[in-house]
């Protein structure tokens, strides 16, 4: 449809609204439409009981005509027409003021025509919201410019639209398919940088700047399946000194994080070899032996002791002939035994003394080295009138 066959129709579709001019129409209507949300605003003064707002819709390439209006009662000055998105279309709509059978002018007197197209003759065209925007200053004169695929943030919207449209595009509903081709243009430093283009999840691109400059700022806009993207600001680069900042902050958090943990683990090292080190006979195992240790006593004469038997004489009993031990320099305070009890620990000892080899040889490496350091003294037993036996006392 031709641009002169469009104005044709909206002036035929204006003239049928006109009604009474006792109603005064609205003013100040304004359609804001971006990112896929669509909202049409006006005003009007002291509105009268029974005033009600009528929305007229119409298309002009499928199914031209008229759509459906919509109604709005006071103190509500705003209709909502996101469902005019499809980016194939072209749409048109004006306001009108009515109060029970008589209708205002519509306004605005030309109405509003709008559409998503960059390749639309429509007065107004709507666009999408560039995703935000990363600029990093890489030190080498160039920044890195990165933002998410607009597809990705206005996707559902978009199938919604393509559905609805022509098959031939379709091919992005399938979540195997590959992203549309997003084309956009930067200007960086009042240097353009045109026809750049992603099909990635992320966007990145990296662009020479003048070194010269003390902030780089960027300008962004392109296009996706003809339908316009717009930055919604300028994208700065903070500036290298601040970078530097950053950067020196962090590398200094880090480093004193590693001194605190090497500190700590010097620590736990010391502890577990301290107390792996201690040698097994000082380690305490659980358990405590109780068991009593017998005294010995140890006689402190270093005088040597003679046992000698003396004759029965004549009035004494048999048993009173015992042999008597004497001491030189003190008597000993043992009880005296008698003459079989002496006899048998003579033959006890001359027993041990000759008979057991073993504890001979074990008694002989306990004396060499035996660290108690008890004395020994010599004892000689006589046991008949020409024979003596010598033994050792402790």
């Amino acid at each position: 449809m031709k641009w002169p066959c469009l104005n044709t129709l909206l002036v035929t579709f204006f003239l049928l609204g006109i009604g009474s001019a006792h109603v005064a129409p609205p003013s100040d209507v304004i359609l804001h439409c971006s990112s896929l949300v669509n909202k049409v605003a006006w005003s009007y003064d002291n509105p009268p009981t029974g005033l009600r707002f009528r929305v007229d819709i119409g298309r002009f390439y499928k199914s031209p005509g008229n759509i459906g209006p919509l109604w709005v009662d006071p103190p509500d000055l705003q209709a909502d027409v996101s469902f005019l998105s499809d980016q194939t279309e072209d749409y048109f709509l004006a306001v009108t003021a009515v109060l029970e059978k008589e209708e205002s002018e519509a306004a605005p007197a030309d109405g509003i025509s709008f559409s998503y197209n960059l390749d639309s003759p429509a007065a107004q065209k709507c666009s999408l919201d560039l995703p935000p925007v990363t600029v990093l200053d890489q030190h080498d004169n160039t920044v890195l410019i990165s933002f998410q695929h607009p597809w990705l943030t206005y996707e559902h919207a978009l199938v919604t639209s393509l559905q609805a449209g022509d098959k031939r595009k379709r091919r992005h509903v399938q979540p195997d398919n590959p992203l549309p081709v997003f084309k956009y243009d930067v200007t960086i430093d009042k240097k353009p940088f045109a026809d750049l283009r992603c099909t990635e999840n992320v966007c990145e691109h990296n662009l020479p700047v003048d070194a010269s400059e003390q902030k780089h700022c960027a300008t962004i806009k392109g296009e996706l399946e003809r339908i316009g993207v717009l930055g919604t600001q300028d994208y700065c680069a903070q500036p290298m000194q601040e970078n530097k900042n950053i950067i020196t902050t962090v590398v200094a958090s880090l480093l004193v994080l590693v001194a605190v943990l090497t500190v700590l683990l010097m620590i736990c090292w010391k502890k577990t070899k301290a107390s792996s080190n201690l040698p097994s006979s000082l380690r305490f195992n659980g358990f405590v032996d109780e068991t009593p240790v017998a005294s010995l006593s140890v006689s402190n004469s270093s005088v040597p002791l003679i046992v000698e038997e003396r004759p029965v004489l004549p009035g004494e009993t048999e048993q009173s002939g015992e042999p008597q031990v004497h001491e030189e320099s003190e008597q000993s305070d043992e009880p005296e035994l008698s003459g079989e009890d002496a006899a048998g620990d003579m033959e006890d000892e001359e027993h041990q003394a000759y008979m057991g080899g073993e504890r001979i040889e074990e008694d002989e490496d306990m004396e060499t080295s035996n660290d108690n350091g008890y004395e020994k003294h010599q004892v000689i037993v006589r046991v008949s009138s020409d024979e003596d036996i010598e033994g050792y006392r402790s």
